[in-house]
Parts: structure tokens; sequence; C-alpha cells
């Protein structure tokens, strides 16, 4: 099983199995973990079977980093297979989910993309965490270099729509925003170990 960022783990136990980075689940953790056994995976080194996760809450604020065992794993959902996920009927009127619609049909040339951050974890679990303000946050699979003109194109298209449109870039050495890759000659990507200011996110 490989593990990547943004895939979303559903807990099979939430006893004596967490390995946490200050040995302690906040309570608000703790409470969010209780109602809802999901984490996602995070940008950081796996320890051996131990894997780096990170624990939501109701708040942005509310965002907590630790370790769970894989034995602790009972489902394993990537953001790819939330492209064709759909609300609770009385979610649906939401702007990020109205946006999400529209998304859809830009997209619908792309190989291979997802969804994350609020929207992708309230269609994988069904707790609702997507408020009237949240973006769509949506990742990029590529392997290749992006083709510049084609890329703002597809911001512009989607600088339209009712909610903000967040792209992040997910490659083999990383992460960045499609945004900064379009504006900016340097420019960050994310990393395991930590983020890295570069220029050519396909060959760092």
């Amino acid at each position: 099983m490989e593990l990547k960022p943004h895939d979303l783990i559903k807990l099979s136990s939430l006893r004596d199995r967490f390995l946490t980075e200050e040995n302690e689940l906040p309570q608000w953790a703790q409470n969010s973990l209780q109602t809802s056994p999901y984490v996602v995976v995070r940008r950081a080194p796996f320890r051996g079977e131990d894997i780096p996760v990170g624990a939501r809450g109701k708040k942005r604020s509310e965002r907590f980093g630790l370790y769970i065992r894989k034995s602790v794993i009972s489902e394993v959902i990537s953001p790819t297979q939330l492209q064709e996920s759909f609300p609770a009927k009385e979610r649906q009127h939401l702007k990020a989910f109205q946006t999400l619609e529209r998304v859809r049909e830009i997209l619908r040339t792309e190989e291979r993309w997802g969804l994350g951050g609020s929207v992708g974890f309230e269609l994988a679990t069904g707790l609702e965490t997507v408020k009237e303000t949240s973006d769509v946050d949506v990742i990029l699979y590529k392997e290749d270099a992006i083709d510049t003109k084609k890329a703002r194109k597809l911001l512009a298209d989607l600088g339209y729509l009712q909610s903000r449109v967040d792209i992040s870039v997910e490659t083999k050495f990383g992460s960045f925003s499609l945004m900064e890759y379009c504006s900016k000659e340097s420019f960050l990507l994310k990393t395991i170990e930590g983020p890295k200011l570069i220029q050519k996110p396909f060959s760092p």
C-alpha cells in the first residue's frame, strides 16, 4: 500500500495506537476523531510502520500532526476517488459544491486530478466541514512539465467561479501552487524535508 499526501485514512481503532509529537492529542482532536475517525496523510517522513497524518477539527486553526501505526488503517481514500462524489442533498446549495460542478466540467480533459481540503473531507466522510466561505482545493497529478499558456487559461477559467479554486500540483519531487508557477520565476516546492525555493519543479 503506497500512501501519499492528501490521502484520507479511516482508522479502525482509536485506542493505544497513536504516536504524536507532543505525546497527547488535544481535546478537540480527540472529540473530532470520535465523531469521524479520519485523518489525512501529511507531507513528512515515514517512520517504518508509522504514518505521518493530520487530524482536523471544525476550525481552520484546529490542525494537529501525529503518527499512526499502519495496523490501524481500515480504509484509504485518495483524492482522485472523489472526482464523482456528491454531497448530501441538503448541502448541495453551498457555494463550494456549486463551484465543484463547474470545476468538473473545466477539468474534464485532465488525466489525473482529485479533491482535498474541506470539500474532499466532507465528500469522503460525510462530516459537515464545508462552509459558505470554503475554497475548493484541487490536486493535479503531473509527471511531465506543464504548458504555462494552458495553465494560465485554466486558472482564468476557474477564476470566474463562485468559490475560490486553489490548485496544487503533485509531482514525484513534491507539491507546488499552480498560481505561483504561472506568476513567479521562483516559487516554493513542498517536500517531505520541508519547503524549497525552486524554478524548475520537474527537475529541481
